[in-house]
């Protein structure tokens, strides 16, 4: 299976995907909105073909999303994995992508947005996580896939807990939803 993967910054799960290749999935291309993101860097170095493209001042957001996909169509791939995209994306990339999946760093519907693990703490609750699911036009609203615990420890601070849900919670769940599509 041929992953088209988005990211606007490091890109890590996209780039433990690549590394991984679940179920024999390799990346076609890694966009970016960000010509300084270091996933440009980082999956070059991997020979994965990558494109750039970064939002006019003035433009809309669907005719940004539209030169995504313009850049995209040059690539053969079925499904789409988000990685750290900081753009909200609308029905004009939804309805011209295929099925396109995102990580967040809890366990859905609890903590959308950013600040993800700073909620968490000021929560008190004593198991977080990841969540990979289908995006839709809102903010870690789409149908969840999968889910993996984490737990919360005592004097844990957002750092130590980022880090955690990163290597021992997304790590696991996006290669396995990622096997899961390309079975």
């Amino acid at each position: 299976m041929k992953l088209a993967g988005m990211a606007s910054n490091r890109g890590r799960n996209l780039l433990n995907i690549a590394d991984r290749s679940p179920g024999g999935a390799e990346f076609a291309v890694i966009l970016t909105n960000d010509a300084d993101a270091p996933v440009v860097e980082a999956a070059t170095e991997r020979g994965i073909p990558t494109e750039v493209v970064e939002r006019g001042d003035d433009e809309s957001r669907a005719a940004h999303e539209e030169r995504v996909l313009d850049a995209l169509a040059d690539y053969d791939f079925e499904l789409v994995t988000l990685d750290g995209y900081m753009r909200i994306l609308s029905e004009t990339f939804l309805e011209g992508a295929p099925t396109t999946l995102n990580v967040h760093p809890s366990l859905l519907p609890n903590f959308p947005g950013m600040d993800t693990h700073e909620q968490v703490l000021d929560a008190g609750v004593k198991v977080t996580g990841c969540t990979v699911h289908a995006v839709d036009e809102t903010v870690d609203g789409g149908p969840i896939v999968t889910q993996e615990p984490i737990p919360v420890f005592e004097g844990d601070d957002a750092d130590d807990l980022k880090q955690r849900v990163l290597y021992e919670g997304e790590f696991t769940a996006y290669p396995r939803v990622v096997e899961w599509f390309a079975q």
